[in-house]
């Protein structure tokens, strides 16, 4: 959380105007997928989870965890005219 004071009154040295909290956003990557090609990374993703690539690989496992927690919890949007494979 990002604390902004809005500064103090100059007839009132005493009394904070106003104080708002806001969070700091973080960047991420977005991607579109059909219904299929989400079935299909979700597989490839649990099947490198049963055969240990992460471990394997030396994948930091919280990472991975998290990752698969972020697939499992995808939603259904509109696809753009930029996704490639819709039928």
């Amino acid at each position: 959380m990002q604390t902004v004071y809005w500064g103090l009154r100059s007839e009132q040295p005493h009394s904070i105007i106003k104080v708002i909290q806001t969070p700091i956003m973080k960047n991420g990557i977005n991607i579109e997928l059909t219904p299929s090609q989400y079935d299909y990374l979700y597989e490839v993703i649990m099947m490198a989870y049963e055969l240990d690539v992460p471990e394997q690989k030396g994948w930091d496992m919280q990472t991975y965890d998290n990752m698969v927690d972020n697939v499992c919890n995808g939603t259904s949007t509109i696809l753009s005219n930029n996704v490639k494979g819709i039928l």
